[in-house]
């Protein structure tokens, strides 16, 4: 008789596969937006194991993934789906899947500990500079920098002779930063607390109040909304807010076709530091309150055309993070998303 090689080999590869132990362990960031990606990404791991899975096997996992997405996603924007297996000698696979989550506070900790400094670059912000340049004497134009981070554009303000308040959520970014003004002599005050928990210990006469790569860490438009109205009241009169978000370009969004894809990149794009925001949701945000905006533009193009030679672009990773290539995969000019600067002046 005559003797399909290929259809005998298959069946040899199986009761190979069947004769091997294997276990591993895969952690990703909790999209539960992206959940066909996962049960693909298990699927096709534990067939190369030797353990296809049936029909009803495929659907529990689905669901167990599901809840488990959901219940990472919920606790926190910088969260991961861990699934643990361990396949035994036969043909069945054991699996394990649980959340991972971590604050924010403790993943810009992580930072400080892992990564070399500088983490945000060395040189301010141009878009922050130019609107400090505005004023006539830095020294009665007072300036509240909301996540300063470790100081870039706080140190830099203060040595233009403005007095700067601080208000950052990270204690090892606020001990940075706290220690750096020490050791300059600058007028820098530095108040370690999540920005929305008080306005007790803030001055009410601002004169510029700054979130540069803040925006792109909120869960929600109420966020962006409360940040607004602290503004209303602790900016003076003519004040300015100044704040970075990326928003979607024309046409993106802007159909049903593409609403689920829409709102997997935005979950997506909470755990790449990404928050995504519509013209409406701003909008919507800043509706009702004493405020006009004076200019928007692209953060890319205005840092490339307005930093100093030779310090374009500030960080390795900035120039393809503004542009949205963290949570798209694709040639800058393809990218349907991009990191505005957004200047409000308040009018009353």
């Amino acid at each position: 008789m005559s003797i399909d090689t290929a259809y005998m080999r298959e069946a040899m590869a199986r009761k190979l596969l069947r004769r091997g132990v294997s276990s591993g362990k895969i952690s990703l960031p909790a999209v539960p937006g992206m959940l066909d990606e996962y049960v693909s990404l298990c699927d096709n791991t534990f067939s190369a194991l030797g353990r296809k899975f049936s029909t009803e096997e495929r659907d529990h996992l689905r669901a167990l993934l599901a809840k488990e997405l959901a219940n990472a996603y919920s606790a926190s924007n910088r969260s991961n789906i861990v699934i643990s297996y361990e396949a035994p000698i036969g043909t069945v696979v054991n699996y394990f899947i649980q959340p991972e989550a971590s604050t924010l506070e403790e993943t810009y900790d992580n930072w400080v500990a892992t990564r070399k400094p500088p983490l945000f670059g060395t040189m301010p912000d141009a878009r922050v500079s130019a609107l400090a340049a505005e004023a006539d004497d830095p020294r009665t134009a007072r300036v509240l920098d909301i996540g300063g981070g470790t100081g870039r554009n706080a140190l830099a303000l203060a040595r233009r002779g403005h007095p700067v308040d601080v208000v950052e959520l990270t204690p090892r970014f606020a001990e940075i930063l706290r220690a750096d003004a020490y050791k300059q002599l600058l007028d820098v005050r530095v108040i370690d607390r999540d920005v929305f928990e008080s306005m007790e210990d803030l001055q009410h006469d601002y004169q510029l109040i700054v979130l540069s790569e803040v925006v792109s860490d909120f869960r929600s438009p109420e966020q962006l909304r409360a940040i607004f109205e602290l503004a209303a009241q602790c900016l003076a009169p003519g004040g300015q807010l100044v704040f970075n978000t990326f928003t979607p370009r024309p046409g993106y969004l802007s159909h049903d076709a593409v609403n689920e894809l829409a709102e997997a990149a935005r979950e997506l794009g909470q755990q790449m530091y990404t928050s995504i925001f519509t013209g409406d949701e701003i909008n919507a945000a800043v509706a009702g309150l004493p405020f006009e905006l004076v200019s928007n533009d692209s953060v890319y193009d205005y840092e490339q055309a307005n930093l100093p030679a030779g310090v374009w672009p500030p960080t390795g990773w900035y120039a393809d993070w503004v542009s949205g290539l963290d949570v798209f995969d694709v040639p800058r000019e393809q990218s349907p998303i991009e990191m505005r600067w957004l200047v409000y002046q308040k009018t009353a």
